[in-house]
């Protein structure tokens, strides 16, 4: 099977370079990554004229759009970048599926809910609370009108990445280890699930020609503070670092969302499996662990 991973750097994209390297893939990022094979740099501002060049003699059978400018502030701040990231790029990408036939793979967002409901079908009303919000959502209503062969996948991502820039779950576990005080949330609601996981779960979708917007995360929502509770008892690191704080959107640069949980029932009815629980993305993220991902 032919895949092209498009944001190969990245958090989802690096571990799905990896998870899929027994497929033919290609992937693609904006800095060169001697990680990933087979991977190629290209400017996202001419996407669609460099692409062609790749895929009119290699077809691919799976387009995945990982790319996008998540910190909040940086959305805030160059709104330009944000559109570019988060919104023109899925819609080229969306073009280029069409073009080629492939199946189209849109990583979303869960950042739409500040309601203090628990779990949100893809159905509920959506809340923009700021610019990340906004070009993920506008994203999301405009490439099932460009191409109908096409996932959008509404997740929150956990993993290890690698690099200076450390993701959350390396950033809590590097706390932990290292003894020092970790301040996590008590009113910030995830649906969390490691990448490995998610990265098999989509070749699922392709494989059930599953189209639209799907929830793909954990089955269980939860706290930040109490995952860091979770994560430290999983990892029999010492949990009296993971100190309880509270965000509160009057006092803050960018407001954001809090109730960000996702109920899976239509992604586990259409695939007829059960999504992982916490305690099962926690046992893959100490797997993971235990390869050494966190010192890569």
């Amino acid at each position: 099977m032919k895949i092209a991973i498009f944001g190969s750097t990245g958090l989802l994209g690096s571990t799905l370079c990896e998870l899929y390297k027994n497929h033919d893939i290609k992937s693609f990022s904006r800095v060169f990554s001697k990680k990933e094979a087979n991977n190629y740099v290209i400017d996202y501002s001419k996407l669609e004229e460099e692409v062609n060049c790749h895929f009119d003699n290699w077809k691919p059978d799976i387009v995945i759009n990982c790319i996008a400018l998540v910190n909040l502030e940086n959305c805030e701040n160059d709104i330009s970048l944000a559109r570019l990231s988060n919104y023109d790029i899925a819609i080229s990408l969306a073009n280029i599926a069409k073009k080629y036939n492939s199946y189209y793979i849109h990583i979303s967002t869960d950042h739409y809910f500040n309601d203090n409901k628990k779990l949100h079908t893809e159905e509920d009303s959506v809340q923009i609370m700021n610019n990340y919000a906004l070009t993920k959502y506008e994203a999301e209503k405009e490439i099932p009108k460009i191409y109908s062969n096409s996932l959008i996948v509404r997740t929150n991502i956990l993993g290890f990445r690698g690099k200076k820039t450390k993701t959350f779950f390396e950033w809590l576990l590097y706390g932990l280890l290292n003894k020092e005080s970790i301040h996590l949330y008590s009113n910030f609601y995830t649906s969390p699930i490691c990448t490995n996981l998610l990265g098999n779960i989509l070749l699922k979708c392709y494989d059930n020609n599953l189209i639209g917007v799907y929830n793909i995360t954990s089955s269980e929502h939860i706290n930040k503070y109490d995952f860091g509770l979770k994560t430290a008892k999983k990892f029999n690191l010492d949990f009296k670092y993971v100190k309880k704080s509270q965000i509160d959107n009057n006092n803050v640069s960018v407001k954001r969302a809090l109730t960000l949980g996702l109920d899976v029932s239509k992604i586990e009815n259409d695939l007829k499996m059960k999504m992982p629980s916490i305690d099962d993305t926690l046992n893959s993220l100490y797997q993971d662990f235990l390869k050494g991902k966190l010192n890569e």
